[in-house]
């Protein structure tokens, strides 16, 4: 169940709408700073694809992540192997600088996720900011405490748990 978790852990944070100028994320923006990304906006997760190669593709899996002006919206569920559904529902807000991103979870529904039954219970985080790296057209960040990379182009993002999974997201609009 830590998986799943770390899934809607980072996503009630990180997708929470990036606010900033365009896609070119190692121009320099005034004063010599690089410009962030505007990744704001609705994206749908396609398919997790597992250590061992096995892609979870829907119905098995589903979610939906909203951003804009610093609050984010995470809806997601996913069949576990014993065939119980696990789902997350998140309200959150964050800032995203060329330095760091931060996020805070006001509101959090998690059903069968890092432990059986419903919790309201936000994870604990002491930091709530990590640092941003801007390359080649992307914005990578690891959420604070979640153990998950994200890493966002114009076109989606992706969401790399090392060692257990990579969730690819498709931007909608």
């Amino acid at each position: 169940m830590g998986n799943i978790y770390k899934l809607c852990v980072w996503a009630g944070a990180a997708v929470l709408g990036f606010s900033g100028s365009t896609w070119t994320a190692d121009a320099p923006a005034a004063g010599g700073r690089a410009a962030i990304p505007d990744i704001a906006g609705t994206y749908e997760l396609v398919k997790r694809v597992l250590s061992n190669g096995k892609e979870i593709l829907p119905p098995a899996i589903g979610a939906l992540y909203s951003m804009n002006d610093g609050r984010g919206n995470l809806n997601l569920f996913v069949k576990n192997e014993d065939g119980r559904l696990a789902s997350e529902s998140t309200i959150s807000r964050y800032t995203l600088t060329a330095g760091e991103y931060c996020e805070w979870i006001v509101f959090t529904t998690r059903n069968n996720l890092d432990k059986p039954g419903v919790s309201n219970e936000a994870p604990a985080v002491t930091n709530h900011c990590s640092p941003v790296t801007l390359k080649d057209g992307r914005i990578v960040f690891e959420p604070a405490g979640e153990g998950v990379v994200l890493s966002f182009d114009k076109d989606g993002m992706t969401a790399t748990a090392a060692g257990q999974f990579v969730d690819h997201w498709k931007k909608l609009g």
